[in-house]
């Protein structure tokens, strides 16, 4: 199976069958910019290490870019199906060793109000995360 991350669609093409790869577990929809609940462990079962994680960071954040997230009680709601999927994106957070990418990092910044010295890594989001919002 070929994957590809979402981009908004007005700044880059995008192959709706490689799309759908993706959009099929949930996520941010930039046709019609609606947000379906993200199916965290489907994804990795279909996917395997690090693009089910990439996948919901980049859906995440393209819902705040364009304004559709805009409060920290969205992310708890919305984003993620189960509290299960919340979980495992939280344990995947915690075994990436890199920053956080900038749109990441603005995007969770604006969304979640943390403070920016104390979220560099994708491990220290995780620990925001849990510390935040607990078992969801």
């Amino acid at each position: 199976m070929t994957r590809i991350l979402p981009m908004p669609y007005n700044t880059t093409r995008i192959s709706m069958d490689l799309y759908a790869d993706c959009v099929q577990f949930g996520g941010w929809r930039p046709f019609d910019r609606q947000f379906e609940p993200v199916r965290f462990i489907e994804a990795a079962a279909a996917f395997g290490f690090g693009t089910q994680t990439q996948y919901a960071l980049d859906c995440i954040t393209l819902a705040v870019e364009a304004g559709f997230f805009t409060t920290r009680d969205a992310f708890k709601k919305a984003v993620f199906a189960t509290g299960a999927d919340f979980a495992a994106f939280c344990q995947a957070l915690e075994t990436y060793p890199w920053w956080l990418n900038e749109r990441h990092f603005y995007a969770f910044m604006a969304l979640l109000n943390y403070d920016e010295h104390g979220v560099r890594t994708y491990a220290d989001l995780a620990r925001e995360l849990r510390e935040e919002f607990g078992r969801y």
